[in-house]
């Protein structure tokens, strides 16, 4: 784990500057991605199905006519989009602040992987502003932690009115196991505890629905956590943009 400072203290502008400095100068590869841990990528992506599969199924009998659409938050050069996503979205819209990521992304998806995308969207998350009901699931992946608290708020507030009811926001994050967050200088990342996203949870008017720990990972790493998310009715009636 790397030394640890409190994000607060860091001036919003150097959090942001510094992270997209980091990820300009990562190359734009499957290890890439994966900080040089590539060998992680299977059992992540064997439990990601795992607990995918129900969303999958509801969904599908939800909106048996529907074209399933999904959105990787943090798609990088698609990596979730290729390996997951499109085993059960019928169109994709990947979302990346790194240009070069999306370039690389046409190459390693394949033929079959870009006839799955219909968007490639290079924003940041604090500035992407999805459509209204478009989604029938939303995934962050390894990304939110580049989110400062009110961003992550505002965020998770615009992904509640994005998803379309029965639908679900599924995010997979590190969880710092210590009673308070961790800041990662080397990429201005920070580390929530899994007690402070609940609370953000709560602050937006999002639910837990399903969680579960990521098996067969280094010890030595942080633990990682999916959580199945939804908006509570009310907030999503009271909040969605007109």
């Amino acid at each position: 784990m790397a030394d640890c400072s409190p994000v607060s203290k860091v001036p919003i502008e150097k959090f942001y500057g510094d992270a997209r400095t980091y990820w300009d100068n990562v190359e734009p590869s499957a290890n890439g991605m994966m900080g040089g841990l590539d060998y992680l990528s299977s059992p992540d992506l064997t439990a990601s199905s795992q607990f995918l599969y129900p969303i999958d199924k509801a969904i599908k009998k939800r909106f048996p006519k529907d074209v399933i659409r999904a959105c990787d938050c943090g798609a990088g050069i698609g990596r979730v989009t290729k390996c997951l996503l499109s085993f059960f979205a019928d169109k994709i819209d990947m979302v990346e602040q790194t240009r070069a990521f999306l370039d690389k992304s046409s190459f390693y998806l394949g033929s079959e992987g870009n006839e799955k995308v219909d968007k490639r969207i290079c924003s940041s998350l604090q500035s992407f502003h999805p459509e209204k009901d478009r989604y029938h699931v939303i995934w962050c992946q390894w990304v939110l932690s580049c989110l400062v608290d009110e961003d992550l708020r505002a965020f998770l507030a615009r992904c509640a009115a994005s998803i379309k009811e029965g639908g679900a926001i599924v995010l997979k994050e590190n969880i710092c196991p210590q009673d308070k967050e961790e800041f990662d200088p080397v990429d201005s990342s920070v580390c929530r505890t899994e007690a402070q996203f609940k609370s953000i949870f709560t602050q937006v008017g999002i639910e837990v629905v399903r969680e579960a720990w990521q098996p067969n990972f280094p010890k030595s790493l942080y633990p990682v956590k999916m959580f199945q998310l939804r908006p509570k009715p009310l907030f999503q009636t009271i909040n969605a943009p007109s």
